[in-house]
């Protein structure tokens, strides 16, 4: 990485504090993109590793490698809020070290009515410990948005188009006219949902006990079936997709696919897109899935704070 960064005091930035993993992308650094996890145990100044306000937690792989208690942000609807700060500062003990951040954020929210209360809980000034060393953050909300926008920033829009994003906790179905949103509804019927039913089904593989979610998603999302060393969940894992398809999400694709009668283009978003084989089936039914369609929203988030920033900086100079 160039120092470009090491005068420049603010920065923008990105922030997509999903239900299933919450990714941040700073101008200039890598993206962090972690699973949603929050753990209070003991641990050693490791990425994620934040004390502040006289507490310490560890945010993301390292809470869920303790092997111990987590929260989750899929837990509870209000934990998107609540856990927004401890999850932001999580995300910044992710990237190499500096004195003092100020950054600029664009967010998306899945509840624009809850805009005010996210900005309450992260702007400010604040002096946490970051993977052990002290530093000073400064937070500036630029703007909420809702989930998914960021993802069709800086993109040429078809006139019509709908938009599926497969999340962890939600499936979003989302309809454009002339750039316009006209249809934004949420299914509670994420990729939690599938998890969910393999870890029960996968009982008979795993001496009887029901499968850890968190491992099933981290196999799943490193793109094979391989539950352990010894276990492969590869049949259990098509029966639950061909259910979770049957059963919860062949309502919505077949609204999509009545919108591409109509007229529209039809793009996918989000980590589901990813599942193994998932994708094909998706292609197959015409849709459009966006390169990186994880990062794509939390990219979009990072230009549109560009945006927003530099008007914001040319508002106030002479013209």
């Amino acid at each position: 990485m160039s120092n470009i960064h090491t005068l420049q005091k603010i920065l923008t930035a990105g922030f997509d504090n999903g239900y299933g993993s919450l990714k941040l992308l700073v101008d200039g650094f890598e993206v962090v993109r972690v699973p949603s996890y929050i753990s209070t145990v003991e641990m050693e100044d490791v990425p994620g590793r934040v004390v502040f306000n006289g507490s310490a937690y560890t945010v993301g792989e390292s809470a869920y490698r303790t092997g111990n208690y987590f929260d989750r942000n899929t837990d509870n609807n209000e934990n998107k809020v609540n856990n927004a700060l401890l999850t932001l500062l999580g995300a910044l003990a992710h990237l190499p070290h500096r004195k003092a951040w100020h950054l600029k954020l664009v967010v998306s929210l899945h509840d624009v009515g809850l805009a005010e209360e996210l900005q309450k809980v992260l702007n400010g000034e604040y002096q946490p410990i970051l993977a052990g060393k002290q530093s000073d953050v400064k937070v500036e909300v630029l703007k909420v948005v809702l989930e998914g926008m960021g993802a069709l920033f800086g993109h040429p829009l078809p006139k019509k188009l709908t938009i599926l994003d497969f999340g962890n906790g939600t499936t979003l179905y989302s309809r454009y006219n002339q750039g316009k949103r006209e249809v934004h509804t949420a299914y509670p019927i994420g990729v939690e949902v599938l998890i969910d039913d393999i870890s029960q089904k996968m009982k008979h593989l795993n001496g009887g006990k029901i499968g850890d979610p968190s491992k099933i998603r981290f196999c799943l999302e490193m793109g094979h079936t391989r539950y352990s060393r010894d276990i492969d969940i590869k049949d259990v894992y098509s029966t639950s997709l061909k259910d979770w398809y049957e059963k919860y999400l062949k309502k919505v694709v077949n609204l999509t696919l009545d919108a591409k009668h109509q007229g529209d283009e039809i793009w996918a978003i989000g980590g589901g897109c990813l599942l193994p084989g998932f994708k094909k089936l998706l292609e197959k039914n015409g849709f459009k899935i966006l390169d990186n369609p994880v990062e794509a929203n939390v990219s979009g988030l990072l230009e549109m704070a560009k945006t927003i920033n530099s008007k914001n900086l040319t508002g106030t100079s002479l013209k």
